[in-house]
């Protein structure tokens, strides 16, 4: 499988960067289609939005560091944090930020329905793939979460030096 293929070339271009004890280093799929992945619009700063993209397996700013239970999601190589902001409305853009332990904002659960989920009481909001459209530079945003909306779903596929597998597969 071509996703298989450009997965297991990543580990060419993965960083030997210091992964954060407890948490791997992972690329996150849309549902839609294996090949598009999670990354921040360029130029990569604070306040970046976070888009999908081609899988590039030389691009080390589409893997991430992830951990499991309620946790920050860390750009890989840097000290940038997946963010919801203060927007909290359907259609928020998610952009990353400075890390920020306390942030509630970057606290995130990657639920057993394969949902990117803010893990802040009350508010049951996900990442979402707006409008479901599988092209590069489709933005991600915040929307409620459904069960089952294929927009919310997202695969994390683990990026090691000995094996990638998929959560999903």
């Amino acid at each position: 499988m071509l996703y298989t293929s450009l997965l297991a070339l990543a580990l060419a271009a993965t960083s030997f960067a210091q992964i954060p004890e407890g948490y791997r280093q992972v690329v996150i799929t849309s549902s839609w289609n294996d090949n598009f992945v999670l990354q921040p619009a360029t130029p990569v700063a604070s306040g970046s939005s976070i888009v999908l993209f081609t899988l590039n397996s030389t691009n080390i700013g589409q893997q991430w560091y992830l951990k499991d239970g309620s946790t920050k999601i860390q750009l890989a190589s840097s000290t940038l944090c997946l963010d919801a902001g203060t927007g909290r409305s359907n259609g928020s853009p998610l952009t990353v930020a400075t890390c920020a332990d306390t942030s509630a904002s970057q606290k995130w659960l990657y639920n057993t329905d394969s949902q990117i989920v803010l893990d802040q009481t009350g508010t049951n909001l996900c990442a979402d793939l707006y409008m479901g459209t599988v092209k590069d530079n489709t933005r991600v945003v915040i929307w409620q979460c459904i069960a089952g909306d294929k927009n919310h779903i997202w695969k994390v596929a683990n990026v090691t030096s000995a094996v990638i597998t998929s959560d999903s597969d």
